[in-house]
């Protein structure tokens, strides 16, 4: 949550810092437009980061684990087993 916030409140100072004729040349309205396009990437980058990471560290762990510390046909019947339920 913290870094979220800290991104948006670095995009706002950086967007109140902007030269006063940016704002005269565009309508308000696409300034909103870029706030809230610069709002999707956080999200987008949120939702990577703590949504899809920590699965695909999981998978890769697994692999890792499964092909170093296991028997090979002990692999196959846990990774025939995995396959079966999804």
């Amino acid at each position: 949550m913290s870094l979220k916030r800290n991104i948006k409140e670095g995009a706002l100072r950086y967007i109140i810092k902007l030269l006063i004729d940016f704002y005269n040349n565009k309508s308000s309205i696409e300034v909103i437009e870029v706030i809230n396009l610069g709002e999707r990437f956080i999200n987008f980058v949120d939702y990577l980061l703590f949504n899809i990471m920590p699965s695909i560290i999981n998978i890769i762990t697994i692999i890792v684990y499964l092909s170093h510390f296991i028997n090979g046909y002990i692999r196959l019947i846990i990774i025939a087993v995995v396959v079966l339920q999804i």
